[in-house]
């Protein structure tokens, strides 16, 4: 008990600090990107302040797990450059036994991870969108956020790829379903803006541009491709309905969710798979963490942090890659489970090679050429500073 206590209290603290300094990188910048909507409101930062709640569950399921595997490769670094590592391993204690209770804490984690991603990250994504819609109707206007899907109006779907200072919006996907037919709209660009009078009441105008118009499903579907394209939407009173969590897959309740993917949807079917195997990063960080960071005592931390922060990349990139390929429609939902079962089960083998002592010699050469490459950039910036002072 009293190595499992000394080794928690070495991972706790640069786990809270690594913890609070993505939070904050992350929250400051999505402050920033708030700051532009609610500038004009009196109560500015009281709603940034709850948007950033909202947004929590998100960061959180994205940091805890880089948190956690990044402490557990600086603890596990440091016994052994201390050589602690080495007398524990001559009293006989396998790396089971001495990283047991990083078993518990990981499972405990986990279990408040999937909480997090199946409870508390749909009912911020909902109670995000309804305060946005509080703050547009505040301001009179209409702004959409790139690359997220906006439902503000009754039937009528919105998708930007991204906005240029000019205010005009790029890789715009519209679906219009107020008359009862699929109606879809993508342009290259276009521009909103809100028009309208007391008789007549607000319209959101679409000026879209190189673009193609989709009418209809199946056999009856007709398109209709043009440079220039014009659509209003009335907009009762300046105000948008408030939303449901039925609006779109990533609000849903597990319950509803799981009867949308009954339907065969391909973005609840993605969705729900995407809340699942989020969780469970943190356990395939836990196998890697192990192998990643048993290098040679005068290669120092660095090497393998660097190492780690690449698997970081690699991983949230596959998630990211199987969950869009899916949600199209182009691979089927398993091949998430298989992508991130994989990575489980090589970290598994290699931190059974560890024990064994065995591991593969491609990864002390890897961050052994990492360690060297670092200190050839530190000597050359010493070189250059010694120069210019």
């Amino acid at each position: 008990m009293t190595l499992d206590r000394y080794l928690l209290r070495m991972w706790l603290g640069p786990f809270a600090a690594g913890l609070i300094l993505v939070l904050g990188v992350l929250l400051l910048g999505r402050t920033l990107k708030l700051l532009g909507m609610v500038s004009d409101s009196g109560q500015a930062w009281f709603l940034i302040a709850e948007l950033l709640t909202l947004t929590m569950p998100y960061f959180l399921l994205l940091t805890v797990p880089m948190a956690f595997f990044l402490s557990m490769q600086n603890s596990i670094a440091s016994l052994q450059q201390s050589s602690e590592m080495d007398v524990l391993r001559a009293a006989g204690l396998s790396y089971a036994r001495m990283f047991r209770s990083f078993f518990v804490l990981v499972f405990l984690l986990w279990g408040a991870l999937s909480y997090t991603s199946m409870v508390l990250l749909p009912e911020g994504q909902l109670g995000f969108n309804n305060l946005l819609t509080k703050i547009y109707a505040l301001k009179g206007v209409i702004t959409f956020s790139p690359q997220r899907f906006t439902q503000g109006f009754d039937g009528v779907t919105v998708y930007v790829d991204g906005e240029d200072e000019a205010g005009v919006y790029h890789g715009v996907i519209l679906e219009d379903l107020r008359d009862g037919v699929s109606v879809i709209y993508t342009a290259q660009s276009a521009r909103f803006d809100m028009t309208g009078n007391e008789m007549s009441g607000n319209n959101l105008e679409l000026h879209m541009n190189h673009g193609v118009r989709l009418e209809g499903q199946g056999a009856d579907q007709r398109m209709l491709a043009f440079d220039r394209y014009q659509v209003a939407i009335p907009v009762s009173d300046g105000n948008w309905q408030q939303r449901n969590s039925t609006d779109h897959v990533t609000m849903m309740t597990p319950v509803e969710l799981w009867h949308a993917m009954q339907g065969d949807a391909p973005g609840a079917l993605a969705e729900w798979n995407r809340r699942l195997l989020l969780p469970t990063t943190v356990l395939v960080l836990f196998c890697f963490a192990l192998p990643l960071s048993l290098t040679q005592k005068r290669s120092g931390k660095a090497g393998s942090m660097i190492a780690g922060i690449a698997l970081l990349v690699i991983i949230y990139n596959l998630q990211l890659l199987f969950h869009r390929q899916v949600n199209q429609g182009t691979f089927p939902g398993w091949s998430m489970w298989l992508e991130q079962s994989l990575l489980l089960l090589y970290g598994i083998h290699l931190w059974r090679r560890a024990e064994a002592d065995r591991l593969p010699k491609f990864f002390s050469q890897v961050v052994g050429a990492v360690n060297v490459l670092q200190q050839f950039i530190l000597l050359k910036l010493t070189r250059r500073i010694g120069k210019n002072g």
